[in-house]
């Protein structure tokens, strides 16, 4: 981790081998080349947890492949939380950046969508970037120099009121 971001250069796939059994394996992330990356911001609180990342086994190699599911399903249970999986924590970061303000840009390439359109297409409403937001721009901008009634332009520059 760098600066507050983590830098996530591959994923965990299952795959059917030649048997028929599904075995995990190291693969390129989502839409990404080997080699290609996304990196995540990392809120403070958790950067103590980052050196357990990747999950490794004790020999360091990949664990079994329910190992992160599994865990999960305990940890929710123990917490007496309302049932939810890891993925879910994906949307949530997603809407609590969009409607806080954040650039759908940033969040976009944070979540490693390679079009905005894939980030505006499903999480478009949830911007600030609204018929709203665009009139009280204008407004703002513009409502400062608009003639109203009992205020006419002024010949050099200054406001003349009629009363």
């Amino acid at each position: 981790m760098l600066d507050g971001t983590l830098r996530i250069r591959r994923q965990v796939i299952r795959y059917k081998d030649a048997s028929g059994k599904y075995t995990p394996k190291y693969a390129p992330l989502k839409h990404r080349k080997e080699g290609e990356w996304r990196d995540i911001p990392v809120p403070a609180s958790l950067e103590p947890f980052i050196d357990r990342l990747p999950i490794r086994n004790a020999s360091g190699g990949m664990p079994y492949p329910d190992l992160l599911r599994k865990s999960w399903v305990r940890a929710i249970k123990r917490l007496e939380l309302p049932a939810y999986n890891p993925h879910d924590l994906r949307h949530k970061w997603t809407t609590v950046a969009l409607t806080n303000g954040v650039s759908i840009h940033e969040v976009s390439r944070w979540l490693g969508h390679r079009s905005i359109k894939v980030t505006v297409d499903r999480y478009g409403h949830l911007t600030q970037d609204g018929q709203e937001r665009c009139r009280q721009v204008v407004e703002t901008t513009v409502g400062p120099h608009m003639l109203t009634p009992g205020r006419v332009p002024a010949a050099r520059g200054a406001d003349l009121v009629l009363t």
